[in-house]
């Protein structure tokens, strides 16, 4: 019995060390398959089919690859915001890519939200905590976007400006 159990746990063991040297599954992407990415983000299908909510806009930007996986909800009223959720995804490299959307009620800004859309109209940042954080505005200005990328490279900038192209797009 002992030598049965002895074997499997040998088999279990190998099995593990063999899965740690596969690298960096699901990290780093080839040239051709984040241009592939890219090119999937260019030919975009219409937000018209989306609702004007900020699940319309999670479900747009999915529909793009520009996001996936399950948002976190953020404490949206901080920056005066109706609503708002965090994803946490990879373009060349391993979840090197935060990005957080936010709602607004355009018929009733609170203080607060005068202050951040205020600010990031005027330039392109807003403060909280005494941190400069960047953002960008939908085009119906009812949707607010912050985009952090630990990545530097060329493709990782041409990947931002097309995630903002899509979402200032949304719902104009």
């Amino acid at each position: 019995m002992k030598k049965i159990l002895i074997l499997a746990l040998a088999v279990i063991m190998a099995g593990t060390m063999a899965a740690c040297g596969m690298g960096d599954v699901g990290g780093a992407t080839s040239e051709s398959s984040s241009k592939t990415a890219s090119s999937q983000v260019a030919s975009k299908p219409s937000s018209d089919s989306y609702d004007d909510s900020l699940a319309g806009l999670e479900k747009y930007l999915a529909a793009n690859t520009a996001i996936s996986g399950n948002p976190t909800e953020m404490k949206a009223d901080f920056i005066g915001a109706k609503s708002g959720a965090k994803y946490q995804t990879s373009f060349n490299g391993n979840n090197n890519v935060t990005i957080e959307l936010y709602e607004f009620d355009t018929t009733s800004i609170n203080p607060t939200a005068k202050e951040v859309l205020d600010s990031v109209k005027k330039s392109g940042a807003y403060s909280i905590m005494d941190q400069k954080v960047s953002a960008v505005l939908s085009d119906s200005g009812k949707y607010l976007m912050t985009y952090k990328d630990t990545g530097t490279s060329d493709q990782n900038k041409a990947h931002q400006k097309d995630v903002t192209a899509l979402f200032q797009d949304f719902k104009k």
